[in-house]
């Protein structure tokens, strides 16, 4: 998901702002734009979608 143009990963939660070497690809996931960072993709593809949490869900966790 993207803040405030700060990149947020939908599964590792790495953010744009501290780390400055990631690399997050932009996708969609049952209608919701995502971002994805390049380590997670893996998981992706050689796993399944589940792995990818929708954006209430990553705006909770960073909440906490």
């Amino acid at each position: 998901m993207e803040i405030n143009n700060v990149q947020v990963c939908n599964v590792c939660l790495k953010s744009s702002d501290k780390e400055n070497g990631a690399v997050f690809i932009k996708a969609v996931k049952n209608g919701e734009d995502i971002h994805v960072c390049t380590g997670c993709i893996p998981h992706i593809i050689h796993g399944s979608g589940d792995v990818v949490k929708s954006n209430a869900t990553v705006q909770a966790e960073l909440q906490k």
